[in-house]
């Protein structure tokens, strides 16, 4: 599921995460009220603006991919943890074909399912818990085709 197209105008609930993800990594989006005002429109221009992408204010694709992307930390993830390491996990695991129930920061039993099922696949301990060795194959997922 990919998230969706955000703009100033929008009130979609993924606004609130948008909101968050900023705020965390130093680009101050006003009050975290879901609504995409004219403070969280500067503070995506600003984030765009320090990637080096089109710094337009609409969250799409490309600016998804940049927020997803842009913290590496590699924390232990379980049901129930939260943030952009979670959105990380997430957006790599279905890029590669694996269901995390969407992009959201929440690792949701549906998320926890698919870090199972990867597990799984490349014969790690199957706990559904983000660890050091499962943090070290979802960075690898890039390089992997869809999974079956």
């Amino acid at each position: 599921m990919a998230e969706p197209v955000l703009k100033k105008g929008s009130t979609d609930p993924a606004v609130q995460d948008l909101q968050e993800a900023l705020k965390i990594l130093g680009h101050d989006p006003g009050p975290i009220d879901s609504v995409f005002g004219a403070s969280t429109e500067r503070a995506v221009r600003s984030f765009q603006q320090s990637k080096g992408i089109a710094a337009d204010g609409v969250v799409g694709r490309v600016t998804w991919i940049n927020i997803d992307e842009a913290d590496q930390s590699e924390p232990v993830l379980r049901l129930g943890s939260t943030g952009l390491p979670v959105r990380r996990l997430q957006s790599r695991m279905s890029a590669v074909g694996f269901d995390t129930g969407g992009v959201d920061g929440r690792f949701s039993p549906k998320t926890e399912t698919a870090v199972r099922q990867l597990q799984q696949r490349f014969d790690l301990a199957v706990d559904g818990v983000v660890g050091p060795k499962t943090w070290a194959v979802v960075a690898a997922l890039e390089n992997e085709g869809p999974a079956s």
